[in-house]
């Protein structure tokens, strides 16, 4: 048979001041706290479609330019990174104007790759042509 024994109620609760969780005078203020914080809280701020820092910018194509020009990579050549190309400018453009613009760096972004499947779509296209003029003069 076992046989349990009840543990002494000093081993059992850690030691606390009789006072310590009861309600404090002054509302708003931890007891025992050394530094206090004073003040009203504020409401939430809501930001503008469009705004970032509270600050409006002028919306750009700048995603539209990297989705055509990634997608050229994959299917469309220079079917979709002419577009891509202009659309980039046209976003560049407005983006130059303001360094904080959220949108510079994807701008930016489009603009390379765009630039960059132009000029490989470019040297495939003149491979093509090399190998078609091999070809018919052999």
């Amino acid at each position: 048979m076992i046989v349990m024994q009840a543990e002494p109620e000093s081993e059992a609760k850690p030691e606390q001041s009789d006072g310590f969780w009861e309600q404090s005078e002054m509302q708003g203020v931890m007891p025992q706290a050394e530094y206090t914080i004073a003040g009203e809280v504020q409401a939430a701020q809501q930001i503008p479609l469009g705004a970032t820092h509270f600050a409006m910018f002028p919306q750009t194509n700048a995603i539209l330019a990297l989705v055509l020009a990634i997608a050229s990579f994959a299917c469309g050549g220079l079917l979709l990174s002419i577009p891509a190309l202009l659309v980039a400018i046209s976003a560049k453009k407005i983006t130059d104007h303001n360094p904080a613009h959220p949108d510079r760096g994807i701008a930016t972004a489009a603009y390379i790759t765009a630039i960059v499947n132009i000029c490989i779509s470019v040297l495939i296209i003149l491979a093509y042509v090399v190998a078609i003029v091999a070809y018919t003069s052999a």
